[in-house]
């Protein structure tokens, strides 16, 4: 993993990895939220993408959709398309710019992790090529 310096929101990664060039269509970024939770959201390539996907930690037994319904009622574009009870979740956002995508993230954060978003660490992964 190599980290991404300078980018302390979560807007300023998903600029960095949108504007970067060619080379951000074959990484995988995780932001990781310090503080209690030690939290993390893994945002996959947006490059060329129409849909925007992200997986995140997600401790609780309950489905993501009931505990993040409000947020699912105000992006209806988005939708929970995988959970694993206690550990991740992933959310499909077809449509959405990269600074609905930031808002998206950060009220996943502060909704499932009853956390507020202040500072965020990234880094990324080379995912292997064909």
């Amino acid at each position: 993993m190599s980290r991404i310096a300078e980018c302390p929101s979560i807007i300023e990664v998903l600029r960095r990895i949108t504007l970067g060039g060619p080379e951000w269509a074959h990484r995988n970024v995780t932001l990781r939220f310090p503080g209690p939770s030690s939290a993390w959201v893994l945002v996959y390539p947006l490059e060329d993408a129409s849909t925007r996907y992200f997986d995140f930690m997600y401790t609780r037994t309950e489905p993501p959709q009931q505990a993040l319904g409000a947020l699912l009622t105000k992006y209806p574009a988005c939708s929970v398309i995988d959970w694993s009870p206690g550990r991740l979740a992933c959310i499909s956002a077809p449509g959405v710019d990269v600074e609905t995508l930031a808002d998206i993230i950060r009220e996943v954060a502060e909704t499932a992790w009853d956390e507020p978003v202040t500072v965020v660490e990234a880094s990324y992964e080379e995912m292997g090529r064909a």
